[in-house]
């Protein structure tokens, strides 16, 4: 598996930094493997903030629907596992420890969750999971494709000249409820990315510009 270090290097609000090191990480990656049954991968840079940023892979043999039957039944992962585990690494390393980035990479899809505000992947991880169980048979048209991947979340943008756009940058004074509004879907069976609407449980059209953050 690899990490995008370049889209850190190139982007102005982080520091990176191949030689920072979080103290307690390894073990934090053999955590992440055991509650989630995955291979790990975990990176870490330093944002214009001086906060120390992770970057996780989880590589799962499992597909997206067993992945939900077992997250449903409390054999994946472990509630609060995230957020207990970070406030952990912030003691240990006297520094805010947040993620940035986490990626669930599957046999059929890989969902990518990114931060929108302060330990915000830490404290909604399970709801997020919990609405895609909910919203399994819509995004997935009616049980006949799993999209290959599953972006969350993504922001409309209204330009009165065009159509409605959506970005995958956060805007700033984000809230729990923007995970909840729009995603983008990817299907081999599309050249272009689809928006789902979680409100009208449906896919809506609209253009999707992937920006760093």
């Amino acid at each position: 598996m690899s990490f995008h270090l370049d889209n850190f290097r190139d982007n102005p609000h982080f520091k990176f930094n191949k030689d920072f090191q979080i103290r307690g990480l390894e073990s934090f990656k053999n955590d992440l493997e055991k509650h989630f049954f995955s291979k790990a991968g975990v990176c870490n840079y330093i944002s214009d903030k001086n906060e120390s940023l992770l970057a996780i892979e989880l590589n799962c043999n499992l597909t997206l629907v067993e992945l939900l039957f077992y997250f449903n039944r409390g054999d994946w992962g472990k509630e609060g596992f995230l957020a207990s585990h970070l406030r952990h690494l912030a003691k240990t390393n006297g520094t805010v420890v947040d993620v940035d980035e986490l990626s669930i990479l599957l046999k059929d899809t890989s969902i990518v969750i990114n931060r929108i505000y302060d330990q915000s992947i830490a404290q909604q991880f399970e709801n997020i999971l919990t609405e895609i169980a909910h919203h399994y048979v819509h995004f997935t048209k009616g049980l006949s494709e799993v999209p290959y991947e599953i972006f969350v979340p993504v922001f409309e943008e209204t330009n009165l000249e065009t159509n409605t756009s959506f970005l995958n940058m956060a805007h700033g004074n984000n809230s729990k409820n923007d995970y909840f509004k729009y995603w983008g879907v990817y299907y081999l069976s599309q050249d272009d990315p689809s928006i789902y609407d979680l409100e009208s449980l449906s896919l809506i059209s609209g253009d999707l510009y992937m920006l760093n953050h």
